[in-house]
């Protein structure tokens, strides 16, 4: 029996117990010291109330973490990186109905949390977003505190250092953050690449000596103040990113060539991008429950991109960008009879970029997209069994290219929702959404990069506008010692991207297309068992199928399984988790296995001092990613030993200070990645 089956089957028999970018500024919920009578998990007619309990607060040390520990049927928590993933799609974060980001979340002081409404139904000042979880913490408006944390890897150079800081003093708040992260895990690869010309040419390689790491430093800070009816905050910041991804040393080897044509190659990459960012909120509550939000949220971000491959001559890319991007948010929330509302949503995207190519294929590409939404978000109520949502919209999408004429896109938009609940235990949800997208802005250039001696990557300005459909149903159920949802959901989408690889001579032309039709199918049952307290156990298993027709034709179905468990005991907790080897559909062509992993993981907690000690995949080596790409004129195979998936440990101590009145953790700041056109 290999390894694999050999821990899949100790985790299943052992006793063991396995386990976004602003302030948390809007008018909080002002609750009384909670005291838990009931259900720990109640259903609403649009949400899910969540009531952590003391155990699940003092084993975990962040949001997400809190979450994980609840163990929600249908939601899966990455909190590495930050990511809660619901049947709808990935959830949106909120503290007291404000947007939250990941280092806010990921700072949260368990402690501090109340409850946590996940909004399965989103409705209201939550009606564009997929699903919702909303922390509802306690205010505080005196005293402060500071705290340090570290994450020491081991096995390879992973680290993240931060040090946070807040003070509360009446209506206002003010916070900094500051902190830097590195990673440097070893790579292996081999792929064999075919271009299927009139004489094909196989392309061979393997590097064996890689140096991939990546480094990021930031510090932001803010000011809010809230009051009863008015909320207001301003932040601002710097964020620092590079990493590098070189091979050092590998061969290639040509053939189909008159003799093989082989090298020694070495590739040097770097990505650089230096980004400051502003951010502005304002809240306004009227009489009648009337509410006004709107938001501001722009960067500015100068990306540089090196890449020189050289084999018996070099092929080299140089790019440097400049990047702006805004997006204007505002909503309007009208309360009517009977518990019914009314919201009215306008939202503004604007990305302009201009990119100057240098190296082999020089050019310089001027880029600005449009995109403004309009909503009216309706929802219906009959008592707390029956719920109607109703949301018509319009999009307006416009982006011109120097030298080619504006083109523009104007498309309706339509969800609806359906929600029957004929016990408290049970809910029945329809749903349906009509939307649209457009191409991404790496793709939409007229850029032409030289990416070896035969392959030629090129952009198309001309591509058309996405239309998205998908209708999915939810069953759950919840009681005190478990619960289930089943969930199964279908996403049509015209005039997908793909890839398309044309011949020209003795090159390949690799450009994009929007001839393309992508469909898939989605099944989930996820079950939890909470026997006690103390201990609380999770299963997820479920199947995808992919189907992808015209200008790539793609067949894909896989099932899945994941199972993760918990185990409190004091100031001591112990969790693992584990999760079969699947496969993957990325971007309409590309295939991807995912190896078998699991994890352990031990923690002490007590006062404001915590050590946890994660181990990944431990007395695994030969954990290993296949990668396969299939078109007409070309075929890519591939595979890659990372120590990401490979043993690795990590040790993480945080400790606070608290001063004055203990108030509610500061968050740390990290927005997402900054956008960039930059064909690569």
């Amino acid at each position: 029996m290999d390894k694999a089956k050999v821990i899949c089957v100790a985790l299943c028999a052992m006793p063991l117990p396995v386990a976004a970018q602003t302030d948390s500024v809007s008018k909080g919920v002002h609750l009384q010291e909670v005291v838990v009578a009931g259900d720990m998990v109640k259903r609403e007619v649009d949400y899910i109330n969540c009531i952590p309990t003391p155990k699940q607060r003092k084993h975990a040390h962040s949001g997400f973490e809190l979450v994980r520990n609840m163990m929600l049927a249908g939601v899966s928590v990455d909190a590495g990186n930050g990511v809660i993933t619901t049947p709808a799609g990935i959830a949106t974060l909120y503290i007291n109905g404000s947007k939250a980001s990941v280092r806010e979340i990921t700072t949260l002081r368990p402690k501090d949390i109340l409850r946590v409404e996940y909004y399965d139904m989103p409705t209201g000042k939550y009606a564009n977003d997929k699903a919702v979880m909303n922390y509802i913490v306690r205010n505080y408006t005196s005293g402060g505190y500071t705290q340090m944390d570290a994450m020491q890897g081991v096995g390879y150079l992973k680290g993240d250092y931060n040090l946070i800081s807040k003070y509360s003093l009446g209506h206002y708040n003010v916070n900094l953050w500051t902190g830097s992260s590195v990673q440097n895990p070893k790579v292996y690869t081999e792929s064999t690449t075919d271009y299927l010309l009139d004489n094909p040419i196989r392309k061979q390689e393997s590097s064996y000596d890689t140096d991939l790491k990546a480094v990021g430093r930031y510090v932001d800070a803010s000011i809010s103040r809230r009051t009863e009816r008015t909320t207001w905050m301003l932040r601002g910041g710097i964020e620092v990113s590079t990493s590098r991804d070189d091979v050092l040393k590998g061969s290639l080897v040509y053939t189909g060539y008159t003799a093989p044509l082989v090298f020694a190659i070495n590739v040097l990459e770097r990505d650089k991008t230096v980004k400051p960012s502003l951010f502005l909120y304002y809240n306004r509550n009227f009489k009648g429950g009337k509410s006004l939000e709107c938001s501001l949220n722009g960067y500015y971000a100068r990306n540089t991109y090196k890449r020189n491959t050289l084999e018996d001559r070099a092929f080299v890319s140089d790019v440097n960008e400049d990047y702006t991007y805004l997006n204007f948010h505002t909503s309007y929330m009208l309360p009517l009879p009977k518990e019914n509302n009314l919201t009215f949503s306008l939202i503004e995207f604007l990305k302009i970029s201009q990119d100057e190519y240098r190296g082999s294929s020089p050019s310089l590409q001027h880029l600005r997209t449009s995109e403004s939404l309009f909503f009216v978000d309706y929802t219906k109520r009959w008592g707390r069994k029956l719920m109607l949502v109703v949301r018509p919209g319009v999009s307006f999408l416009a982006y011109k290219l120097r030298g080619e004429q504006q083109v523009t896109h104007f498309a309706p938009r339509f969800h609806t929702m359906f929600s029957w609940s004929p016990a408290k235990q049970q809910a029945l949800q329809l749903f349906f959404a009509l939307g649209n997208t457009f191409p991404t802005l790496n793709t939409v250039n007229a850029a032409e990069q030289q990416i070896d001696r035969v392959l030629v990557r090129r952009g198309n300005p001309t591509m058309d506008n996405s239309t998205l459909l998908g209708p999915a149903l939810t069953y759950t159920l919840n009681f005190n010692k478990w619960s289930a949802l089943l969930s199964a959901n279908y996403e049509y989408m015209s005039n997908a991207i793909a890839n398309v690889y044309l011949r020209d001579n003795d090159r390949l032309i690799n450009t994009y297309s929007s001839d393309t039709r992508y469909q898939q199918c989605q099944l989930l049952l996820s079950a939890t068992w909470k026997p006690v307290s103390d201990f609380n156990v999770k299963w997820d298993g479920g199947y995808e199928y992919y189907c992808v027709t015209g200008a790539a034709d793609e067949r894909l179905g896989c099932c899945y399984a994941r199972m993760e468990a918990n185990y409190f005991l004091g100031d001591f907790s112990l969790s693992a988790s584990a999760r079969t080897a699947r496969k993957d559909l990325v971007g309409c062509q590309e295939q991807i296995h995912l190896p078998f992993c699991y994890d352990l993981s031990g923690e002490w907690s007590h006062g404001n001092l915590s050590v946890v000690v994660t181990t990944r995949n431990l007395f695994m080596q030969g954990n290993e990613r296949r990668r396969s790409f299939i078109a007409p004129n070309y075929q890519f195979f591939g595979r890659k030993v990372s120590e990401l998936d490979n043993s690795f440990a990590s040790v993480k101590v945080a400790y606070s200070l608290d001063y004055g009145k203990k108030v509610n953790r500061s968050p740390k700041y990290e927005s997402k990645a900054a956008e960039s056109s930059i064909l690569k």
